[in-house]
């Protein structure tokens, strides 16, 4: 039996700009995931407060942060300067290790 599509009301009247398009458009391609209202502020929220926390260092200013999306009980790997996503990084085994090793300590 397949699932009946669902829309949630709160997306009613509500957008998102194109800056983040991008990143929407990966997150789907890459981890099969569509955010719900207000998950996207979430994620950025979590990196900001350091409740994400930064995984590898990409450059001196980007890093790729491990973030937890509750709804759908799935972690994932975003490209991120520290204030704004940049991209749904792809699942990598090596980040998984990481992640991991960092949590042992």
């Amino acid at each position: 039996m397949s699932k009946k599509p669902y829309f949630d009301p709160r997306w009613l009247g509500a957008s998102i700009p194109i800056k983040h398009w991008h990143f929407h458009r990966q997150l789907l391609i890459r981890y099969g995931i569509v955010l719900g209202p207000g998950e996207f502020s979430d994620m950025v929220r979590d990196i900001k407060t350091g409740y994400a926390k930064a995984i590898e260092k990409r450059s001196k200013k980007v890093s790729i942060y491990s973030v937890k999306i509750d709804r759908v009980g799935e972690r994932v790997y975003v490209l991120s300067d520290g204030k704004r996503l940049i991209t749904a990084w792809p699942p990598e085994r090596r980040l998984n290790e990481k992640r991991r090793r960092m949590r042992e300590h």
